[in-house]
This record gives C-alpha cells, sequence and structure tokens, in this order.
C-alpha cells in the first residue's frame, strides 16, 4: 500500500493512499460472501443465492461496505505510523471501486500546529494596583436602601410624575376592536421604566387619580406578537392610584436589618471589604490574562479551525446559558446566533492560541498535574455546588472527556502561575 503524507498547511494535512487490486479483490469477495449469509431473496435458500443476483441487488452495500473496512484497516494505521494526531474528523475523496483495479482514497484533517516557541520568561505585563473606593461603597449602600424600600400611596391630590408607581386599568384596541390580552385591572407600572410600549408611561405622565385618558400607540415592527407588530392601536386607561417609593433612612438601624452589625459604620466596612475582595479578584484575573495576551502577540502561528469552532460552540452555549437565566434570549437582545458566532470569532481564536501556547510551555517545562490536587479540586466544585464529594467524584471518573477537561484548565492555571513567577510585573495606576 502506498501513503502520502502532503503538507496543505501547518494545520491542515492530505494523505493519500493507494491500496493494490488485489487487497481490494480480496475485500469485494468477502464482503459479497458475508451477504451471500444473510439476504434472503424469494425462489432461492439462503446462502444459496447466484453471485449475478446479489451483484444486480446489493451492489451499493458491497461496496459501501467494501469501503468502509478498507478505510478503517489503513486510514488508522496511516495515523499511527505517520505520528499524527487529528484535532478534526477527516474529510474523505474516494475514487470508485472496482475489482481488479487499485482503490485510491485521501484523507484531509486538521492537526495542532506546531509551536515554536519564543522567550517566554521575563515577559513584561502590567497589573493594576487596588485603591479603596468609597464612591463603590456609596453606590451599593445605596442598592441596600433601594432594596428595602417600600412603596406608600401619595395621599396629596397631585398629578402622576416620572419615577411615580401608578396603578391602572387599560384595555387596548385595534381599529375600535378589542386584542386578545390587551386588558387588565390594577395594574402596576413605573412610569420612566420603559417596560411598556413605547409612548405609553409617557402619555400617562400627568393623570390623577381618576382620570382617564384614551392613549395611542404604535406596537414596534418587532414586537413579539405578530398580529400586532407594526400595528396602530388605541388604550382606555383609568389611573386609580399613584404610589411613590419610600426609602429607608441610613442609620444604624438599617444597619441592624443586614445581620449582625452594630451599626452603620460596621455595614459599610463590611461592604468595603467585599468589594475589595471582589476588586483584587478582578485584578489577579486581569494580570493573568494579560500574560497570555502578552504571549499571543510574540508568537503568529496558525490555528485549526476545528478548534477554533469547537470553542466558539462552548462561547455560546456558556451565552445562551447566561441569557436563560435571566429569560432572555439573542432574539430579545436584538441579535442572533449567527452574529454573535461571528462578533465572537476573534475570541474564541485567541482563547485557542492561549490554551495551544501555555500546553507547549507546560510540556518543556514538564509542568503536570497530581491527582491529589486533582481530588482538591474536585472536592471545591462539589462543596460550590453544595453536592456529596463521592456522587461528584464519581461523574469525572466515569467521563473521561469531563476529567481531562478539567485536568488541561489546571494545567493551564500552573502554567500561568510559573509564567507570573518569571514575569516582570509594573503596578499601574487604574
Amino acid at each position: 500500500m502506498l501513503v502520502n503524507v502532503e503538507n496543505l498547511s501547518p494545520v491542515k494535512k492530505k494523505i493519500s493512499f493507494e491500496i493494490p487490486s488485489e487487497r481490494v479483490s480480496k475485500e469485494i469477495e468477502k464482503v459479497y460472501e458475508e451477504i451471500k449469509k444473510t439476504v434472503s431473496i424469494k425462489g432461492f435458500r439462503k446462502g444459496k443465492v447466484p453471485r449475478a443476483i446479489i451483484e444486480k441487488h446489493y451492489s451499493e452495500r458491497m461496496e459501501a461496505d467494501a469501503l468502509k473496512n478498507l478505510i478503517n484497516d489503513t486510514y488508522f494505521k496511516a495515523l499511527i505510523e505517520n505520528k499524527l494526531m487529528p484535532v478534526s474528523q477527516p474529510e474523505f475523496e474516494t475514487d470508485p471501486l472496482k475489482t481488479g483495479e487499485p482503490f485510491k482514497y485521501a484523507a484531509i484533517i486538521e492537526t495542532a500546529p506546531e509551536i515554536d516557541l519564543k522567550e517566554y520568561k521575563g515577559v513584561q505585563v502590567e497589573k493594576r494596583i487596588l485603591v479603596a473606593d468609597e464612591k463603590v461603597v456609596d453606590s451599593r449602600l445605596v442598592e441596600l436602601q433601594e432594596g428595602m424600600a417600600q412603596l406608600k400611596v401619595v395621599e396629596e391630590p397631585r398629578p402622576a410624575v416620572d419615577g411615580d408607581f401608578v396603578s391602572i386599568d387599560f384595555k387596548g384596541f385595534l381599529d375600535g376592536v378589542p386584542f386578545d390580552r390587551g386588558e387588565a385591572q390594577d395594574y402596576l407600572l413605573q412610569l420612566g421604566s420603559k417596560s411598556f410600549i413605547p409612548g405609553f408611561e409617557e402619555q400617562v405622565i400627568g393623570m390623577s387619580p381618576g382620570d382617564f385618558r384614551e392613549i395611542k400607540v404604535a406596537f414596534p415592527a418587532d414586537y413579539g406578537n405578530a398580529e400586532l407588530a407594526g400595528k396602530d392601536a388605541t388604550f382606555e386607561v383609568k389611573l386609580k392610584e399613584i404610589k411613590a417609593k419610600e426609602l429607608p433612612p441610613l442609620d444604624d438601624e438599617f444597619a441592624k436589618q443586614f445581620g449582625t452589625f452594630d451599626g452603620l459604620s460596621e455595614l459599610k466596612a463590611r461592604i468595603s471589604e467585599v468589594y475589595e475582595k471582589e476588586e483584587a479578584q478582578k485584578i489577579e484575573n486581569e494580570l493573568r490574562d494579560n500574560i497570555v495576551k502578552a504571549l499571543i502577540e510574540n508568537h503568529e502561528f496558525e490555528v485549526p479551525e476545528a478548534m477554533v469552532e469547537k470553542q466558539l460552540n462552548v462561547l455560546i452555549e456558556n451565552m445562551k446559558s447566561n441569557l436563560a437565566g435571566q429569560n432572555m434570549s439573542f432574539e430579545q437582545l436584538g441579535t442572533s446566533e449567527e452574529k454573535i458566532r461571528e462578533q465572537s470569532r476573534s475570541v474564541a481564536v485567541n482563547q485557542v492560541k492561549g490554551s495551544l501556547l501555555l500546553a507547549a510551555i507546560a510540556e518543556k517545562e514538564n509542568i503536570t498535574v497530581e491527582d491529589a490536587a486533582i481530588e482538591e479540586k474536585i472536592r471545591d466544585i462539589a462543596a460550590q455546588a453544595n453536592k456529596d464529594f463521592e456522587v461528584i467524584f464519581g461523574i469525572y471518573q466515569s467521563n473521561p472527556y469531563a476529567k481531562d477537561t478539567l485536568v488541561m484548565q489546571m494545567r493551564e492555571d500552573k502554567a500561568i502561575d510559573f509564567l507570573l513567577s518569571q514575569a516582570n510585573v509594573t503596578e499601574v495606576e487604574k
């Protein structure tokens, strides 16, 4: 058998095969014999069907089975002999299969690039200085205050203003005819929240309790209900009640509602502590990202399309999951999965490059992950998920792909730790 490996690019190879005619004829005969043992044709006993009839009715099956057998017997052997590690499924190109003639086919695969590591020790990288920020503390304190606010009915007679909460009855019409689900009673609406149809809330402003008003709006062209999208509508609205948000005073009693705080100063100190801890972690993450970015900038190489697509799938699924947690979708954000894939492509390429570079450095520096460290990491994962360690450990033991992915991530983290220990880190102002 003749095998030739051709480099189409640094990451794409074409493996060409030519299988001798004797081997082809032998495989075709073997497949026909197997078919003969199993097929049933009216007028013939099983195993006694003439060859000509089998060829007439089962030539396509014969060719498919023989092709599969010949490729399986030669393709994987060629990968081993040529030390090729595909990162993509092969694309096969095949000639017709004919008895008495050699069979030629080719497999196009992608492989991980061979990386020529440049200097990676002593990398210049910046680290942001952690600075306490009283404005952030005050802002979070206001968020807590807003969360504890209560809605109080406005007793003094006055018209509704932007920011008020109003209780309304409404009924919607298209060309004078009520439409489905266009009616509600005691609907609580915050004016200025832009949670209703554009133009609706602005026309409620100025109404007083007991007032009736006819409000005219146009449904957006991309409105979720196709029967209403782009249509002009009229709403009959009655304002029943105005409520205003009443904020609790920021004092010691307010602070005591959030735990074992003796006063407001202790609550503020705790908020400051949490903020600084979050900011320190953010700075550490930025530093680790920066050193990987510096590595990528110093190394120019092609990455396999299959690896980029795989990473893109991970990014997209994570985005979908995050949006689903907020009852949102790409469409509700005015975009689509195709657009997000296009916009995220450069991110996926750099993530693949970073992983390949870190793997190459880990290999060169003999960075490994010990079994004890893997077990400890799984304990952390179980604790964060509030699950039993033995259950989570069993999942990783029974799923080699999940375990390999975890080990790869841990090895990358250790490689980054090594790079940071060798780097020239400069602290900079925010």
